[in-house]
């Protein structure tokens, strides 16, 4: 069985008898040292909160938000999640056709099927480094009306470096297709502002760029993201949402998360040399090779092991350590897993269980 995404803690309970407590998570890519505690302790000076409606307008995380990524809060939608707001992206402008550079998250294809439209992927693989190629995108933009990009890519890691970006934000504009970059990790990558799109926002009056709290401040149980677009499309997008969608606490942790600008560079900094040390100890393991990527998680090429990706991850999950399998990405569908980088103390225990499973082997 291939979990649609990661962090399936009850389902995986129930498929290896484990408590979820037990489990060591590496099929998440969430900041291994949130939430911070100024984050639970505004949760719980704010529980009694829940009596009252939430702000429908979200005005003081909007405002953390737009201090925090150096934009006006003008130009700021909260919501739950990015997934909320990739759905209500492709319901409201209800495009026709949109672009996939994949393999990619599964939601931008999903949303947009859902939404009526059809999906076109200009895919990437393992012989070319997943490096996307503009001149392949270039030649499937026209009739797309719409471009996702997913920066730095779930699940390569890869980054496309800034005149690549705005080479692509140049593309999508000639040929009048909006371009959706996801930034859901890039708060992860050292000297992050380099790869954003935000500063081609002005220029490209399509962009529109995705933002998730939910990765560095470890709140995936709260749900809460942004989009960063132009006030006119957010109107337009505001007057088409459910109301009240990002909760009260949501919206509390946030603000509080936020405010933090030192411990969130300082979980950036640890997670980024963590990561180095993974991918050394995974690097030396027979049959095991780490793609080249940026973010905070690690795709591994495991098809040399003498497993597939889905006996590696079974027999990881009998141990309680869980780990992706990428094998429902469309390109990874055999000998790929993905691994979120935890604490040097997880990762050894990551490194010693999938070093005992390919011992036993």
């Amino acid at each position: 069985m291939i979990f649609a995404h990661g962090g399936n803690l009850r389902a995986a309970q129930l498929r290896y008898g484990i408590p979820a407590g037990r489990f060591v998570d590496f099929s998440a890519n969430i900041n291994p040292y949130g939430p911070s505690d100024a984050v639970v302790q505004a949760l719980a000076e704010n529980l009694r909160e829940v009596r009252h409606y939430p702000d429908p307008d979200s005005v003081l995380l909007r405002q953390s938000v737009a201090a925090h990524l150096g934009v006006s809060a003008d130009w700021v939608m909260a919501g739950n999640g990015a997934s909320e707001l990739i759905y209500l992206l492709a319901r409201v402008f209800a495009w026709r056709r949109a672009l996939i550079i994949g393999p990619t998250f599964s939601e931008y294809a999903a949303a947009v099927t859902a939404a009526g439209g059809r999906v076109r992927e200009v895919p990437t693989s393992a012989a070319d480094g997943f490096v996307p190629s503009l001149a392949a995108v270039a030649e499937a933009l026209p009739c797309c009306d719409a471009v996702f990009w997913c920066q730095p890519n779930n699940p390569t890691g890869r980054l496309l470096e800034p005149d690549a970006l705005a080479r692509l934000a140049a593309l999508a504009g000639r040929e009048g297709a909006s371009l959706v970059v996801d930034e859901a990790f890039l708060d992860f990558v050292p000297g992050r502002d380099a790869y954003s799109a935000l500063p081609l926002l002005p220029r490209h009056p399509g962009l529109l760029v995705l933002y998730s709290l939910t990765k560095i401040l470890a709140v995936p149980g709260l749900r809460l993201g942004a989009l960063i677009a132009s006030p006119s499309v957010l109107r337009r997008l505001q007057a088409s949402r459910d109301p009240w969608s990002v909760n009260t606490m949501a919206q509390v942790a946030g603000v509080a998360g936020l405010r933090e600008r030192d411990f969130l560079a300082g979980c950036a900094a640890r997670v980024a040399r963590d990561r180095e040390e993974l991918q050394k100890r995974l690097s030396a393991l027979p049959g095991v090779r780490v793609l080249p990527g940026r973010a905070n998680f690690l795709l591994v090429a495991v098809g040399e092991s003498g497993y597939s990706s889905a006996e590696l991850v079974d027999a990881l999950g009998r141990q309680g350590v869980l780990v992706r399998d990428c094998g429902n990405f469309p390109g990874l569908e055999t000998g790929y897993i993905r691994v979120a980088v935890r604490t040097r103390e997880d990762n050894a225990r990551l490194a010693a269980a999938l070093a005992g499973v390919l011992a036993a082997g």
